[in-house]
């Protein structure tokens, strides 16, 4: 099985919170970081391509046209770490409230609900090739982060005035 549109199957990939990666050899068709992992397609000498069973699993949904959640990153310890390497830069710079709905966020490491603890949010998504630094980084509830999801950065501008109030 394979994808007839390369190109529309990266986008989908994309737009499920899949990274798609640049290949690091001639021979990769695609390189991409999704929720099972990273996933590497080949071609051989006589371009026979070579998919892995859990990307194939993935190209299933996108045939079937079922939209699986496929978020690259899950929230582990070394996520925690550096959002509290960043929380104090960020607060500083930016204060003590969520970026999206303006209510004071828990300091990283204190006891709060699963939807208040506190995630470093990238302006330009990293699906989207937005860079992993400080200068595109705000910090958020967990919950907020999930609501606005992929967005591109004016729609993430637009969900901030929403849950905010205004008009």
């Amino acid at each position: 099985m394979t994808v007839r549109d390369l190109a529309h199957f990266e986008s989908w990939l994309t737009d499920r919170g899949a990274e798609v990666l640049d290949a690091s050899s001639e021979r990769e068709i695609l390189r991409a970081r999704t929720s099972t992992g990273t996933h590497v397609v080949y071609a051989d000498k006589t371009g026979k391509q070579r998919w892995p069973k859990e990307l194939l699993a993935i190209v299933s949904d996108y045939n079937a046209g079922r939209t699986p959640s496929l978020a690259a990153t899950k929230r582990g310890g070394a996520a925690r770490r550096k959002t509290r390497g960043r929380y104090v830069a960020l607060t500083k710079r930016d204060g003590p409230g969520c970026f999206y709905c303006a209510r004071i966020l828990p300091a990283p490491g204190t006891h709060s609900t699963p939807d208040d603890e506190v995630t470093t949010e990238h302006l330009v998504s990293r699906a989207h090739g937005g860079p992993d630094h400080v200068s595109n980084c705000f910090l958020a509830h967990f919950a907020c982060n999930q609501i606005a999801g992929h967005l591109s950065a004016p729609e993430k501008i637009k969900l901030r005035e929403m849950m905010r109030g205004a008009k």
